[in-house]
């Protein structure tokens, strides 16, 4: 609390107000979540030599290879400049390849290398530490509701919005 006050220049109980303002509002507890854990997972993959654009590379290719470039950016949540350039250093460092479809050769596929796979399952495994974390001391109940939750929200955004009556 005192580091945040100190980085915006507001007193501790300014702060604290203004947190307690967002306190119950969903977007800013998800996105605050979301901060956290990307700030985590970064710390932890720049130890293994890896950024967060490469992670997300790797783990969307590993739910399954022969992925086009606009279906990685969509899943991925990357610009296609910044997928770009990480897919040709990838590509030159061996971890995936890229290739043309066959039925259609104006898209490019990519799949992962063995490299890249053992790349990826190594630092799967720091990863699913990391998701026991952050649902430690939530009963199987409480962990399968989480997830029915979030894949809820993200449904409901995902539909276009409907006047409400």
């Amino acid at each position: 609390m005192a580091r945040t006050a100190r980085r915006t220049g507001q007193t501790a109980p300014a702060a604290q107000a203004g947190q307690a303002l967002f306190a119950d509002f969903l977007p800013y507890l998800i996105t605050r979540l979301a901060w956290q854990l990307n700030c985590d997972l970064v710390l932890k993959l720049k130890r293994e030599g890896i950024n967060l654009t490469r992670w997300r590379i790797l783990a969307v290719l590993a739910m399954g290879d022969g992925v086009t470039v606009n279906a990685i950016t969509d899943r991925a949540m990357l610009q296609q400049s910044a997928l770009s350039r990480a897919l040709i250093s990838m590509q030159r460092e061996g971890y995936v390849r890229r290739v043309p479809r066959r039925a259609d050769a104006r898209y490019v596929e990519v799949w992962l290398t063995p490299r890249g796979r053992a790349l990826f399952d190594s630092l799967n495994v720091i990863v699913r530490r990391r998701q026991e974390r952050l649902l430690r001391n939530f009963t199987p109940a409480e962990r399968a509701a989480a997830f029915g939750l979030m894949r809820s929200l993200s449904r409901n955004l995902s539909e276009p919005d409907r006047p409400s009556h």
